[in-house]
Parts: C-alpha cells; sequence; structure tokens
C-alpha cells in the first residue's frame, strides 16, 4: 500500500507549483518551448516586473554563427517572438558546468539581482518534476531576503497523469527524485551559500 501511494503521489511531488505572483520570474531557459510558451502567458497574468530567462551554453553551438548560443538567447529570441514586452526581458547565460546547473543559475539571478532592483520576491518557473529541485535550490542561492515561489510548467515529453507508463516520464521523475534528495542532503550538511 505504501509503495502504490508513493508511485502515485511522488510526481505532484516533484512537479509542485506555489507562486508568489509577483515581483521577478525566472525562467529555466532549457524548458520545452511549449512550456516556455506557458511562463509568458504566467508572466503577463500576473504583478512581475521583469521576466528573466538564465541558461548555459547549448551544446555543438557555434560561436560564429547567427544562430543562438545559449539556452538564454534562445529563450529571449523565442518569448520576443511572442510578444514580450523586451524592456521587461532579462538574459544571464552562465558558463557550462558538468554539475549543479540549477544552482549555478539561481547564484547568477542573485548576483543580478543584487545589483540592479529591489524587489520582495521571485517566483522561479521550471518543467514538471524539476520543480521540487529548482525550488530548494532557488530558495537557498537567494537567501531569506526573498520570497521564493515556484511554477511547474506542462512537460511535452510525456503525460504526468501516466508516467508510470511512459519509459521517458520514468527517467524523468526518477532522475528529479535523486537529485531533489541529494540537494536536500547538501544543504542541510552546507548551510549558507558562500558570495562566490
Amino acid at each position: 500500500m505504501v509503495l502504490i501511494f508513493f508511485l502515485i503521489s511522488i510526481h505532484g511531488f516533484l512537479a509542485v507549483s506555489n507562486p508568489v505572483g509577483e515581483g521577478i520570474l525566472v525562467v529555466e531557459a532549457w524548458i520545452p518551448a511549449k512550456t516556455l510558451e506557458e511562463s509568458a502567458i504566467v508572466f503577463n497574468s500576473r504583478r512581475y516586473r521583469y521576466l528573466v530567462v538564465v541558461g548555459g551554453p547549448m551544446q555543438g553551438s557555434a560561436s560564429n554563427s547567427n544562430d543562438p548560443t545559449t539556452w538564454a538567447d534562445l529563450a529571449a529570441t523565442r518569448l520576443e517572438k511572442l510578444g514580450l514586452d523586451t524592456k521587461k526581458l532579462v538574459q544571464i547565460s552562465v558558463p557550462a558546468v558538468s554539475f549543479g546547473r540549477t544552482l549555478v543559475g539561481a547564484t547568477a539571478v542573485k548576483r543580478w539581482r543584487s545589483s540592479r532592483i529591489s524587489v520582495c520576491c521571485v517566483d522561479v518557473f521550471t518543467v514538471g518534476a524539476h520543480a521540487r529541485k529548482s525550488w530548494i535550490l532557488s530558495r537557498y542561492a537567494l537567501g531569506d531576503g526573498y520570497r521564493v515561489g515556484i511554477i511547474a510548467g506542462s512537460p511535452d515529453s510525456y503525460d504526468p497523469r501516466f508516467w508510470l507508463a511512459s519509459r521517458r516520464g520514468i527517467w524523468v521523475v526518477v532522475r528529479n527524485l535523486a537529485g531533489y534528495m541529494y540537494w536536500k542532503f547538501w544543504i542541510q550538511f552546507h548551510g549558507k551559500l558562500s558570495p562566490s
């Protein structure tokens, strides 16, 4: 019975949505295009001042090409085509990392926010089962000075209701559950984030 309850509820636990609804909407730029469209709808329907896309280099991108070279570039281009006000759109490109991409992005947002504007709140927009991990890492990186919310956009590679029937759904849930547990314990043992 416990195993059945766990399997039924784990996706909902990971794909959490608990938005503040104002301040800054931070979008993890690597999310699928359809989910990125959702972020524009969310931004326009609430009281956000800025939409910040954060992301690192895209694999196989050439620096001498006219094509976007980072996920932040690509997401910003897509959002501009959707009609998002460019005065409210901010791109933050982060370096390539082999581990801890979400934490690097959240830390970059803190550095940008600290040097430019004063807001009370940050909502992070990501995709599906990645939300719980993004939420704890964003709260950790941004610190106690902000209310940090989370919004889980819809995944496009599997149906969340039937994730157990999908190889992709199983992979996403298992990977994000392991990532969440790892970072949860890591934060407990490391305490506050250093300024660097």
